[in-house]
């Protein structure tokens, strides 16, 4: 046995003053003559017998009170295998506020139960101990040590957070606390749940300067049915068009569900219910139809019911509905009067053409979609603002002359890395095959079309079909040359046609298949802009506006929250930088200083936190065995308890309180009641 404050020995010299009162105390007894007192002489050896051993019982109990007193007050302690150091402590403590922990564990949340045993901890440290609070949201005013009261109340002040963080970091992060302590003993303790998608000990190196202990908390069970994510059918969408949105819904849990229910809500107004099923432990993807009603940013919520973790039972997303495509046409000398036919009358469409000659390069940023019809040549300027105009998200469709010089065509081909024209070859042939899994041609067929009436020509291009390209045919003829072709460039979508769109070389323009693939080729996208992001992420969001004045800033408005994201202007569009800023799921307005909404964003918490599989105590102590990190496993108890037990090997001082209690009855008793 040893004594954490040994100094406190020296009041044992104290037991001298119940001994001098003992023998100093002799009592004077008064003589009273008796006429005979042999009768009296065997009572009165009796008495003083009893007497005298009452004393001694009441000295000795006196003096074992003080013994034990001063043990209590020099902390005696059983030494355990971890060496004890005298002096000021620093004690870091991880309590994990991530969305994982509102799980039950004995009818309470496992956070409440952390910020309980946190507490316990604290309570059992000196007052001259620094301690330091961490938790997921890695806050810079918890980079400090605090004092005991003022940790007592940050553990209080404690609440659930999106944000997550591995366990390496969060280990890395409270030894640069405990660095700057100046503590004699470096303490860490960690409360979590250990889920596995946090848990990879792996990267974790071993340091014997720090004490190390994990404390695992277990809930009860780990069902969990959450909405992973969700997509457009379409990467485009368009009013008054039926569209198709698939959403991911997993499921954690032991039993499967049946008949769930998932809502969808769109500004705010329900547009569907679906009912769903997912087999225990799976996943399964659900798909809701709507008709797109409404131009303009549309916010939309899918929403389930689930308990206890809820956080996850939402889901936002919003995308823009596009009022009108910009199209333009580029043509040698004359108009085209099938594409003419096809957009100017079609108010969906915003319809303008222009000589290449007489073009205004500044005018092709403002257009979606653009037709180079005819040209005779391909100009370099043309060229480079054409493959820029590919590059920022645009659709180009090129219909080359006859009679094109293929040297200035090939040009610009082999910039944006598509086929070389070879030769125009006056030739008969007929398309014999569709590529109608292509989004060009989604909803154009409900099925494959068996006996289609297909296009043919009486001419056509040959092309190199060089294997660096990304070529994608929609239409081939039967010897398996490209009649149309699809190369993805940048952000942006370039079709060449093998053939003019001239009537004398092909019957495409009165083919059914030509007013539906113009219309797909002017409103498709190879990737639309997301629709949601990742709270916590690095998140780029690209809107395409063009503010008035240089120094004009967006700002995020929503949920209580109001700032001015890091953003920079490239041509119209605005790219945005979110790191940390936001919080709290649900969708933020991008607002210009005059107030006006350019943009909604949907921000959706990380389901990382969704997948309730966790470290089992076992499992926990395999992972850490190499770390010399301790488990504690026995959580139920007071954690103060364990601590102690752990770090000053076997206290006795609340033994050594018991037993001056004790000797103060045992006391009080002999005065009382032995006569």
């Amino acid at each position: 046995m040893s004594f954490l404050y040994p100094s406190f020995l020296f009041a044992l010299t104290a037991v001298t003053i119940p001994i001098i009162i003992h023998l100093f105390n002799f009592r004077r007894y008064k003589t009273v003559y008796f006429s005979n007192v042999r009768f009296l002489r065997e009572v009165k050896e009796k008495t003083d017998s009893r007497s005298q051993l009452k004393h001694l019982l009441i000295l000795l109990a006196r003096i074992l009170a003080i013994c034990f007193l001063v043990f209590a007050f020099a902390q005696p302690y059983l030494k355990g295998k971890t060496a004890v150091t005298v002096g000021k402590k620093a004690v870091s403590i991880f309590i994990d506020n991530s969305f994982s922990m509102g799980l039950l564990g004995m009818d309470v949340p496992l956070l409440e139960q952390a910020k309980l045993k946190a507490t316990q901890l604290v309570d059992a440290f000196g007052a001259d101990d620094l301690f330091q609070l961490l938790t997921e949201d890695f806050e810079g005013r918890h980079m400090r040590l605090v004092d005991k009261e003022e940790m007592l109340n940050l553990i209080k002040e404690v609440q659930p957070s999106s944000r997550t963080q591995s366990v390496a970091d969060i280990i890395s992060r409270q030894k640069q606390a405990l660095n700057n302590s100046g503590g004699t003993q470096k303490i860490m303790f960690l409360l979590s749940d250990f889920q596995k998608n946090f848990s990879d000990f792996t990267v974790v190196k071993p340091d014997s300067a720090y004490a190390i202990n994990l404390v695992p908390l277990r809930g009860q069970g780990a069902a969990n049915l959450f909405i992973d994510s969700c997509w457009m059918e379409s990467p485009v969408q368009v009013a008054g068009q039926s569209n198709k949105l698939f959403i991911s819904i997993s499921n954690s849990g032991d039993q499967p569900v049946e008949n769930g229910r998932m809502t969808l809500k769109i500004n705010d107004e329900t547009k569907a219910i679906s009912d769903f099923t997912i087999p225990d432990k799976g996943a399964a993807i659900d798909t809701i139809s709507f008709t797109i009603s409404e131009s303009g940013w549309n916010r939309a919520e899918l929403s389930l019911i689930d308990n206890p973790i809820t956080f996850d039972d939402t889901y936002f997303f919003a995308y823009p509905i596009a009022k009108n495509i910009n199209v333009m046409i580029i043509n040698e000398n004359i108009s085209n009067p099938y594409l003419n036919a096809l957009f100017a009358k079609n108010d969906f469409f915003i319809f303008r053409e222009s000589l290449w000659n007489q073009l205004d390069y500044s005018d092709l940023s403002k257009q979606h979609f653009v037709i180079l019809n005819g040209l005779q040549q391909m100009p370099s300027g043309l060229g480079a603002e054409i493959k820029k105009f590919i590059e920022k998200g645009g659709n180009v469709l090129i219909f080359p002359n006859s009679s094109a010089d293929i040297s200035s065509y090939n040009t610009f081909l082999q910039s944006i890395n598509a086929d070389l024209l070879i030769e125009f070859r006056p030739q008969k042939k007929s398309v014999s095959s569709i590529n109608t899994l292509d989004k060009v041609f989604t909803d154009v067929f409900q099925q494959a079309p068996q006996n289609l009436s297909m296009p043919g020509s009486s001419g056509n291009f040959l092309f190199s079909k060089r294997t660096t390209t990304n070529a994608s045919a929609l239409m081939k003829y039967s010897n398996g040359d490209y009649f149309m072709v699809k190369y993805n460039y940048g952000s942006g979508i370039f079709y060449l046609s093998a053939v003019p769109l001239d009537k004398d070389y092909t019957d495409l323009p009165v083919n059914a298949v030509f007013a539906p693939l113009i219309y797909k080729m002017a409103i498709s996208k190879e990737s639309s802009s997301s629709i949601s992001f990742t709270i916590g992420k690095n998140n780029l969001i690209k809107i395409q506006t063009d503010l008035s004045k240089d120094d004009q800033l967006l700002r995020i408005q929503g949920h209580n929250q109001e700032f001015i994201p890091s953003q920079r202007p490239i041509g119209n569009e605005i790219q945005l930088s979110l790191n940390n800023e936001i919080n709290q799921s649900g969708i933020y307005a991008l607002s210009d200083p005059n107030n006006e909404v350019k943009s909604y964003v949907a921000m959706n918490y990380n389901r990382k936190e969704s997948d309730l599989q966790f470290l089992s105590n076992d499992e926990l102590k395999k992972a850490v065995s190499p770390l010399k990190i301790k488990v504690i496993e026995n959580a139920n108890r007071d954690l103060g308890e364990i601590a102690a037990g752990q770090h000053l090997g076997l206290p006795l001082w609340k033994v050594s309180v018991i037993f001056v209690l004790l000797f103060i009855t045992l006391e009080i008793v002999l005065l009382k009641f032995w006569k």
